[in-house]
């Protein structure tokens, strides 16, 4: 367990001004393009703060957006694909929460390192996608799982449901709906295990309690920078910095 240790032998107030900094980043950034903040937020915390600490801190801290998400698209959820997604993370978010407890540092810098790097690619080769799977509730609920243990043990797993909503063709109002709602149910599941699990120890708790207002005060900034900025260009220049990221943590895990 680690704990008031997080900061990594820098000094508190510069960590917390980056913590702060970093999630003022991740709610602009999801403010705009609607990609999720945490894959900003968490690979910038990483340099100030434990691996598997940051994890848990973007656990909990963009947990408020798939919930604001489900109430404003709640009429385009789609029930059925929910409920088999949903029941995914019953067996997938013990086994990341499990997974977790046991990974060292250099192996979750890699894995997010290598999510991050994968997420870019498939948003460079995703207009090709056709939607040509058909609805089944075992591939449901197998995406449901990885989705759920990839979240757990990293807290990026949305790039699993999106490449799942794209083949199944899906509306963009019925994506946001149907994996909002089912990210309420993984998130909900997370905490109460990771809390379980005695994961939370009073440095993330505090890092949270940051976190959050710096979240919400981004994507407050961000208002009005939707109406001047040309979102393809912003686009490219986050999928840019995301893959950068992705590289630098990965060779960070190898070094």
């Amino acid at each position: 367990m680690e704990g008031d240790d997080s900061f990594s032998g820098v000094g508190k107030l510069f960590a917390l001004f980056w913590l702060g900094f970093s999630w003022v980043m991740g709610g602009f950034v999801h403010g705009v393009s609607s990609i999720g903040g945490a894959m900003v937020a968490m690979p910038m915390m990483t340099f100030t703060t434990a691996p598997r600490d940051a994890i848990l801190i973007a656990c909990m801290a963009f947990g408020i957006i798939p919930l604001a998400l489900s109430l404003l698209y709640r009429r385009h959820i789609l029930r059925r694909e929910l409920l088999w997604l949903a029941l995914g993370a019953l067996p997938g978010v013990p086994a990341g929460v499990a997974l977790l407890t046991v990974l060292s540092g250099p192996v979750l810098l890699f894995g997010v390192g290598a999510l991050l790097v994968a997420f870019v690619l498939w948003q460079t080769f995703s207009h090709r996608v056709q939607s040509v799977l058909p609805f089944h509730p075992l591939v449901a609920v197998l995406v449901g799982a990885a989705g759920a243990f990839i979240t757990a043990c990293t807290s990026m797993g949305g790039p699993i449901f999106a490449v799942y909503a794209a083949f199944r063709g899906w509306k963009k109002e019925e994506a946001l709906a149907t994996t909002s709602m089912n990210f309420n149910v993984v998130n909900a599941s997370i905490i109460l295990l990771q809390g379980q699990a005695g994961l939370y120890s009073d440095f993330v708790l505090h890092a949270v309690a940051v976190s959050l207002p710096c979240a919400i005060l981004g994507v407050l900034i961000s208002l009005p920078v939707v109406r001047v900025m040309p979102q393809e260009t912003f686009r490219k220049v986050l999928l840019a910095m995301i893959f950068a990221s992705g590289l630098v943590l990965v060779v960070r895990a190898l070094a």
